[in-house]
């Protein structure tokens, strides 16, 4: 039996979904056509759009504290949960199109709510996880921070523009608002080179964490001579590294974006 996007009073009213943008490859190419083959199956289960949700934020959740186990294995099951939640996060929006219920923003909230829930969480118990590994307490702090830069810059823009907004509502007539809101929303490479770019290359940020698990499975220490680290603590601060500089270059462009009144 084939599944119709439900004829519902929202889409005759001409509310439908928005359109997807899958800038990330990974997404695109291999994510997004299995969660279409597996969305009339959760929708024949009695899931809702919002259902599915629930069912992520667990999977999520669950990997994400795999992550504080001081075994490369136990780590990379918990990637493992992770990867399974970047699906179902793709399948949620066709559970939702399929259902009819698409457009409702309630929907989409939930949906960012319990993306982020879990990113956040995975970060801080890869810190978490590598301070018991090594008794350093630096990955904490790495931890704490990754899990924050991930959304600041994104959010403390989208706040600016909100309560500008909501002050003075004239400024959505300026071309430097609307210039703004799609700089905090790339969906194509005019919008943002660098972020376009990454977001084509390297979204989800789970996979790389997840060969950076396979790696320290095989080689749980890196050695220089006499010197040795472990390879989770090498991995993370490079990353973290990488994060901090991805953080300041966020926060400058936004800075420059909002830089009128």
């Amino acid at each position: 039996m084939r599944l119709k996007i439900a004829d519902t009073d929202e889409n005759k009213s001409g509310n439908e979904a928005p359109p997807i943008y899958d800038n990330s490859l990974y997404r695109r190419w291999i994510i997004r056509p299995i969660a279409k083959r597996i969305a009339p199956g959760l929708v024949s289960a009695g899931l809702t759009g919002n259902g599915v949700c629930w069912v992520k934020l667990w999977f999520g959740l669950a990997g994400a504290v795999l992550l504080a186990s001081k075994s490369a294995e136990v780590c990379f099951l918990g990637m493992l949960l992770l990867q399974a939640n970047f699906l179902l996060d793709a399948a949620d929006g066709e559970v939702a199109r399929l259902r009819g219920e698409a457009a409702k923003l309630s929907g989409e909230f939930l949906d960012k709510l319990f993306d982020h829930l879990p990113k956040t969480a995975m970060y801080f118990f890869w810190g978490y996880g590598t301070y018991r590994l090594t008794g350093m307490q630096l990955p904490i702090f790495c931890g704490v921070f990754l899990a924050a830069w991930n959304i600041f810059p994104r959010f403390c823009c989208v706040e600016t523009l909100l309560e500008r907004l909501d002050k003075a509502p004239h400024v959505a007539e300026k071309p430097d608002f609307h210039k703004a809101v799609g700089e905090s929303f790339v969906v194509k490479k005019e919008r943002g080179g660098t972020d376009f770019v990454l977001t084509l290359l390297v979204h989800p940020a789970m996979n790389l964490l997840t060969i950076f698990f396979v790696i320290e499975i095989f080689y749980s220490r890196m050695t220089w001579g006499n010197f040795g680290i472990e390879t989770r603590y090498a991995l993370l601060i490079v990353y973290t590294i990488v994060g901090a500089s991805n953080f300041i270059r966020k926060s400058v462009k936004f800075y420059r974006v909002l830089d009128f009144s």
